[in-house]
C-alpha cells in the first residue's frame, strides 16, 4: 500500500497538487473558524462584508497561487519548481499560523480574534 501511495509523489507536479490542496483545506478550516467566532463570539461584531471580503480574499491568493504555475514554467528548470515550492509552502505556513491564532496558540498580527475565550466559555457551560 504504501509502495501504491509512493507512486503519487513521484514528479513534482502531483507534489503541487497536494500542496495546493492542503492550502484549500487550511483556507477552509481558517474561513470556518473565523466565521464560527464571529457569529457566536458576543465580544466580536459579525459583518457580512468582512465574511465576504475574507472569501474574495483568499480566493484571489488562491487564483495567484495557481498563476504562478506557468510563470514558474518560464524560469530555469529547478529555480522555477523550488520558487514554486517556497511560495507554496510559504503561504500554508501561513495559513496553519492564522488557524493557530484563532486557538491563541501563536501570534497574529490581528489582535481581534478572542476564539479562545469563547471556545473556553462554551466549554465552562457544557460542562455544568
Amino acid at each position: 500500500m504504501i509502495e501504491w501511495l509512493q507512486r503519487f509523489l513521484e514528479s513534482d507536479s502531483s507534489k503541487l497538487i497536494y500542496i495546493l490542496a492542503l492550502i484549500l483545506s487550511a483556507n477552509m478550516i481558517d474561513f470556518t473558524i473565523g466565521w464560527l467566532n464571529a457569529k457566536f463570539n458576543k465580544k466580536v461584531k459579525f459583518s457580512s462584508a468582512k465574511a465576504i471580503f475574507g472569501i474574495a480574499r483568499k480566493l484571489v491568493l488562491f487564483i495567484v497561487l495557481v498563476y504562478a504555475i506557468p510563470v514558474a514554467l518560464l524560469m530555469p528548470a529547478p529555480l522555477g519548481i523550488s520558487a514554486l515550492y517556497v511560495l507554496y509552502m510559504g503561504y500554508l505556513f501561513s495559513e496553519i499560523n492564522s488557524i493557530l491564532n484563532h486557538f491563541k496558540l501563536t501570534d497574529d498580527d490581528k489582535s481581534m480574534d478572542p476564539f479562545i475565550e469563547f471556545f473556553k466559555g462554551l466549554m465552562r457551560r457544557e460542562g455544568k
